[in-house]
């Protein structure tokens, strides 16, 4: 046999006691294994492509679909080959299956899967107790059985015996000499379990040895007449239901988003892109910037801030626009070339309307004094007795340190219109002749 040395180790080992499964039939209690314990077997010591298996037969036997259960049964034979280094063994069985339900396909599939797991078990029971060759022994010693406690009736007259704390898996998780020092264990115990099956197994473990407390013990009890054994099963039974309960989930974290970015600041710094639909509603009432017609559309002046992907320029640089020269807009190519052939300045327009949706007043220039304007206009007159040609092209300096500062919300400069300037020289043109 070409088995490997951990291969026949496992094949020589016993069947756990947690993988048998009992039913009574006819009044006999019979013993075995699960089908897919039995193939997690087969794929875990002779490898998932280590073996296969083929249906050799398959036959229905009998059926009977008169009533409104349909029932029938099959039989089926089963061949498992397994690869061991260069050799092929190869293993058959047999198996019956019966089935039931509402439509003959329904019974025919039940009875032939079972037909087909019960020959595979019967084909792998010939490897070994693992898989299930045990249960054919009355004795059934190929199976392991779980370790249990000792029972309490040998233990309630010896006061000499330690009181002995198992864990989930009855292992030996402490010894106390005192039956009140078991009782803190067992709590503390019962506290640390985390798992609702862990306790109950923990509980199972030691119920021989809290049968022992109650019947070696019976003067421990609390000032209310209370057995320590039953304060202990209380307890226990509290902690399932608490185990047993959903965990509550608590209050999701408030995340503080972070402040955004003023990137205008930045050392390399980008334009601000103002979102103002209050603004975008205003415009949408104003007309059209070039016919004067109704409705309009906010249109963005794309020339007015550098281009950004998925971005539009801010919204202070708007104008309204009727459909049919937002569409006409839309089709040119060069913007700003559109706009200076309807002879419209689009941004200083956004500007005024800007400045009148927010109710920011307008910058204007500080007009000169009467006694600077007559000073210069004496001055003038007297340039031109002496022929100085060139005093008609002298213009009043207004006073800067008296104009308006220009607004801080707004990205754009502010021109002084020359209209007074230019009245101001040809009065003292006129003065001068």
């Amino acid at each position: 046999m070409a088995f490997g040395e951990n291969q026949l180790k496992l094949l020589e080992g016993k069947l756990p006691e947690k993988h048998v499964k009992t039913r009574v039939q006819r009044g006999m209690t019979l013993s075995y294994i699960e089908g897919w314990h039995a193939i997690a077997e087969a794929n875990r010591i002779f490898g998932f492509d280590g073996w296969d298996r083929e249906m050799i037969a398959a036959e229905c036997v009998w059926q009977d679909g008169r009533g409104a259960t349909k029932l029938c049964a099959y039989t089926a034979r089963i061949r498992i080959r397994v690869r061991a280094g260069g050799h092929i063994i190869q293993r058959d069985g047999s198996g019956v299956g019966q089935g039931s339900g509402a439509t003959m396909g329904e019974a025919h599939e039940s009875a032939l899967k079972e037909a087909e797991t019960d020959a595979t078990k019967r084909a792998l029971t010939t490897f070994g107790n693992l898989f299930g060759l045990a249960l054919y022994d009355r004795e059934q010693a190929g199976v392991r059985r779980t370790p249990r406690p000792r029972e309490h009736s040998a233990l309630v007259t010896d006061q000499s015996e330690p009181w002995v704390l198992l864990g989930s898996r009855g292992e030996i998780i402490g010894q106390h000499e005192t039956a009140e020092s078991f009782c803190t264990g067992l709590k503390r115990a019962i506290d640390q379990a985390a798992l609702p099956r862990a306790l109950k197994s923990m509980l199972y473990y030691n119920e021989p040895t809290i049968q022992r407390l109650r019947l070696a013990r019976p003067e421990l009890k609390t000032g209310k007449g209370v057995h320590y054994a039953d304060i202990l099963e209380r307890y226990a039974q509290r902690a399932k239901q608490r185990l047993g309960q959903p965990r509550a989930k608590g209050p999701a974290q408030e995340l503080i988003p972070p402040e955004p970015v003023d990137k205008s600041v930045l050392l390399l710094g980008a334009p601000k892109r103002i979102r103002d639909p209050e603004h975008l509603k205003f415009i949408n009432t104003q007309p059209c910037l070039v016919c004067g017609r109704a409705p309009v559309h906010a249109h963005h002046l794309r020339f007015a801030q550098p281009r950004s992907m998925g971005n539009k320029v801010s919204d202070e640089w708007s104008v309204p626009l009727c459909f049919t020269h937002h569409r006409a807009l839309h089709t040119v190519g060069n913007e700003e070339a559109w706009w200076a052939e309807k002879g419209i300045d689009a941004k200083a327009e956004a500007l005024r309307l800007w400045r009148g949706g927010h109710g920011i007043p307008e910058p204007t220039v500080v007009e000169q004094s009467t006694d600077e304007s007559s000073e210069a206009t004496g001055e003038l007159a007297g340039k031109a007795d002496v022929g100085i040609a060139h005093a008609s092209a002298v213009a009043v300096q207004p006073d800067r340190s008296r104009q308006s500062p220009r607004h801080p919300e707004t990205h754009s400069v502010i021109v002084p219109d020359n209209g007074d300037r230019n009245e101001a020289a040809s009065d003292t043109t006129a003065a001068a002749e």
